[in-house]
């Protein structure tokens, strides 16, 4: 065999380092290519797929959540009616207290109704689901807490007392008390205020001569109590 040429080495050498270069090169074009367009491929791959629509493929899309609507914090009452609103034609699962208390379904107008339903001593907690004709259901509502009072609330006078003679120059009552929780409260029809340590001090405009004070208090579960007093007014010498 003839021996080469100390030239024809040398370029033999450099033809194969650069064969030897370009497989280099074109290994990492394909794989840098792979990983770029990989995910586009795998995306595009999966859009024209027969199993495309399979759930366990793509994420079921959940109905919106329902809307409770009014729902009171107290209540007098043993059973009360729960209403709301939600995509039509949707079934609306309600939960009291942790199980599932009824169903309901959305109507054309997306309004639902739960009459009569009914509600434990003390403190109750309440929120609601949807599911949709798949069965695919829905977040739950904010949690709702409905306390069942049946007691009147306790109001307390502390002047003026019964009977009592009062004297100013201006024609006017001071009314002091306090309650033992929440109140609207009403000094002869006019609305008082009751302050976050649930006292009062109101200003009640009089004549002269006997005068009948009518207080009123209602709370959040309409538990009425009323209470009145009689006393004189007489308008101060000068």
């Amino acid at each position: 065999m003839a021996r080469l040429s100390s030239g024809e080495e040398e370029k033999l050498l450099r033809k194969l380092f650069t064969n030897i270069a370009a497989v280099i090169s074109i290994i990492v074009i394909v794989f840098a290519s792979f990983a770029f367009f990989a995910p586009k491929i795998g995306s595009l791959f999966g859009f024209v797929s027969k199993y495309r629509n399979d759930i366990g493929i793509n994420t079921a899309i959940k109905p919106n959540s329902p809307v409770l609507a009014e729902i009171p914090k107290a209540t007098k009452e043993k059973e009360i009616t729960i209403k709301g609103y939600a995509q039509p034609g949707l079934t609306i699962i309600l939960y009291i207290n942790g199980p599932e208390k009824g169903r309901a379904t959305t109507g054309n107008d997306g309004l639902f109704t739960f009459d009569k339903v009914e509600l434990s001593d003390g403190k109750n907690t309440i929120f609601a689901k949807a599911l949709d004709a798949k069965n695919i259901e829905s977040e739950r509502t904010p949690i709702y807490t409905i306390s069942v009072d049946k007691d009147n609330p306790k109001i307390e006078i502390e002047s003026p007392k019964e009977g009592e003679v009062i004297r100013n120059l201006d024609k006017r009552i001071r009314i002091r008390g306090k309650s033992n929780e929440k109140i609207t409260l009403k000094i002869n029809g006019k609305l008082a205020v009751v302050k976050p340590d649930l006292t009062f001090d109101f200003l009640l405009g009089v004549n002269e001569g006997g005068v009948e004070i009518k207080i009123e208090a209602v709370d959040e579960a309409q538990n009425k109590t009323e209470q009145s007093i009689r006393v004189t007014y007489e308008k101060k010498s000068g």
